[in-house]
């Protein structure tokens, strides 16, 4: 896949989030072939919500991230809430 002259809006929104910048060809190649454009917005908000790591060495590449549609994982946040919901029936 050769480079684009223009990247996507959408990318260019999760690349300006995304907490590890690294493989910027790669995480474009993840990007297009998990048709992450038409989400891109649940994917950023996904990003800035998340609870990262403090070294960077232990947050995923932004490749790893976008082909584990790790957007989609639940927050300790929400098993937090669910845990006091069920303490409180």
């Amino acid at each position: 896949m050769s480079r684009p002259t223009r990247l996507p809006e959408g990318f260019e929104a999760f690349w300006a989030v995304y907490p590890r910048r690294v493989s910027k060809g790669a995480a474009y190649k993840a990007w297009v072939s998990q048709n992450c454009e038409p989400i891109a917005a649940e994917i950023v908000k996904a990003v800035k919500k998340a609870d990262w790591a403090d070294e960077k060495q232990y947050i995923p590449h932004p490749s790893t991230w976008l082909n584990g549609w790790r957007w989609e994982d639940e927050s300790v946040e929400s098993n937090d809430n669910q845990a006091l919901r069920d303490a409180l029936r």
